[in-house]
């Protein structure tokens, strides 16, 4: 499996071509970061690029989706129609969608499978190197759905499958399970807090506050009624909080 990364400079966002080899069979995964760099690793390798798949529908991840449909004439999966699971072959590459809502609904991961087990995945904006998605697109149970997304299906993949997330570098399977510090929360590895601060003027509680993949934070947090997000940490003052 050949795998080449293309980043947005200002969304940090990742578009993805994978291929079988070079001379055979290739798809797109998300489409929102620069696609010349991929379209000229495609005429390098020589591959026929079969489909475009996404996994979510945020415009840091879809905006030359069409062009990428017009230039090669590939299949293009929209995650609603991945959201029940289904299957793609590329010439070797086979390839399978996971449902992983949270950051927002529909989102699926693309699982890469090798002889029947999982090689990589491809997360989308669920879970980072590092960090996790925010939830404010989730509904109001996203944090339970990113939680599970991640935990019951991502990070129980094998320890050594890459993981290719939706922003900035890949990971791997184990290197989460050791240094995510939300996933070590809620896995009951991380103490998590009790402090009064302010959530856009609203009173919260912030529960865990850790790295992003930009650089900044990004904060659980608990509103009055019992209901729980994924934010940025931005977002999060101490001036006015409840005393």
């Amino acid at each position: 499996m050949i795998v080449t990364r293309s980043m947005h400079s200002e969304w940090r966002s990742n578009s993805y071509l994978v291929a079988d080899e070079a001379g055979g069979h290739a798809v797109f995964i998300d489409a929102g970061a620069p696609i010349e760099p991929l379209m000229s690793k495609v005429d390098e390798l020589g591959v026929r690029v079969t489909h475009i798949l996404l996994t979510h529908e945020h415009h840091d991840h879809t905006t030359h989706m069409m062009a990428l449909e017009e230039a090669y004439g590939a299949t293009l999966v929209l995650p609603e129609r991945a959201m029940d699971g289904i299957e793609v072959k590329s010439g070797s590459l086979h390839l399978r969608s996971v449902p992983t809502p949270g950051h927002c609904s529909p989102h699926v991961a693309w699982l890469v499978e090798d002889a029947g087990s999982v090689v990589a995945a491809f997360t989308g904006d669920v879970l980072f190197q590092g960090a996790v998605g925010g939830t404010l697109d989730g509904g109001v149970d996203g944090v339970e759905q990113l939680r599970s997304s991640i935990l019951d299906e991502l990070l129980a993949l094998p320890a050594d499958t890459v993981l290719y997330p939706g922003h900035m570098e890949a990971t791997t399977v184990a290197a989460e399970l050791e240094s995510n510090v939300f996933v070590r929360a809620w896995r009951g590895d991380e103490p998590v807090r009790d402090d009064a601060v302010q959530f856009a003027g609203t009173d919260v509680t912030l529960l865990l506050e850790g790295p992003d993949y930009d650089g900044g934070t990004k904060a659980w947090v608990r509103f009055e009624d019992g209901r729980e997000a994924i934010v940025g940490g931005s977002m999060i003052t101490t001036s006015g909080a409840r005393a």
